[in-house]
């Protein structure tokens, strides 16, 4: 014969049967997260190291760049310089008069000399 000391011991492991049961199926859960998480992570790692690929070739073209303008600015110097040397000689040609008698082409000078 049961009695009700067996229906208390039975509704108690039936108690903790559905409790592992919960836990268990909690666990499945929290693994099933965690590799979802895992596999985002690799992803995003994935993802950091082809933007850090094109940081850095960026960096090479930035550095390509800064050594052609420099060298452009040089050259730029250069072509400034030639600019006014003719500037200044061009000032030396177009300082003349003509005389009216003879025809004949007299620079002016720069300064007049100090008697």
């Amino acid at each position: 014969m049961i009695t009700a000391e067996d229906y208390i011991l039975y509704g108690f492991l039936a108690f903790i049967a559905l409790l592992l049961v919960s836990i268990v199926v909690g666990m499945f859960r929290q693994f099933r997260d965690t590799g979802e998480i895992k596999g985002r992570l690799a992803g995003l790692e994935g993802q950091l190291a082809e933007q850090s690929g094109r940081i850095n070739s960026l960096s090479g073209r930035i550095e390509r760049l800064e050594q052609t303008v420099a060298s452009l600015t040089g050259e730029v110097g250069e072509i400034r310089g030639l600019l006014l040397s003719l500037h200044q000689r061009m000032d030396l040609l177009m300082r003349h008069r003509h005389d009216a008698d003879t025809g004949q082409v007299i620079l002016t000078p720069e300064a007049v000399a100090a008697d």
